[in-house]
């Protein structure tokens, strides 16, 4: 039986291309990659912002639309003994909290990282405490946080919240 022959120059056209196909294969899932991870920084900031603006107006039912329906949520906060674990919790502790002050945070270092219907954030920069009368105070604040996605938004599973110190 005889074999046939490829021609050389035939063959290594062929290893081209097949390796030119190859790399702008690769090349163009790490641009859609990086098109993935970019949308869902824009999601979760924005998700980032609405929580914000609910906790500065003092909108309680839309802070809590932010967290996740799972009886796992927590909610670690700066102060000693701020340990909420659950829906029920996380209510009456955010109900108490809002109808004193409203509460927002001035975010000035945001970092989000996602793997699939997961993400954490880490936001460092300043919390603005508003009361009753009027009188604002700011003070250096980060926090942490795990959220999940949940159809279409981004829900807090976790938050813990610290004051730096050497403040």
């Amino acid at each position: 039986m005889r074999q046939l022959k490829t021609p050389k120059p035939i063959l290594i056209a062929l290893i081209c291309i097949l390796f030119f196909t190859q790399t702008q294969a690769q090349t163009g899932k790490t641009e859609n990659k990086q098109q993935d991870k970019n949308s869902i920084k824009k999601e979760i900031t924005a998700s980032l912002e609405t929580w914000n603006n609910a906790a500065k107006s003092r909108n309680l039912k839309q802070f809590m639309d932010l967290y996740d329906a799972s009886p796992d949520i927590m909610i670690v906060g700066s102060d000693s003994g701020e340990i909420y674990k659950g829906r029920e919790q996380i209510e009456k502790w955010a109900a108490k909290l809002l109808s004193f002050a409203s509460f927002s945070w001035d975010m000035k270092r945001i970092d989000i990282d996602a793997n699939g219907n997961t993400a954490w954030v880490f936001i460092d920069g300043f919390m603005v405490v508003t009361n009753d009368k009027g009188h604002t105070r700011k003070f250096p604040y980060r926090f942490t946080g795990i959220l999940v996605k949940v159809n279409d938004a981004w829900k807090w599973r976790l938050f813990n919240g610290s004051v730096p110190g050497g403040h």
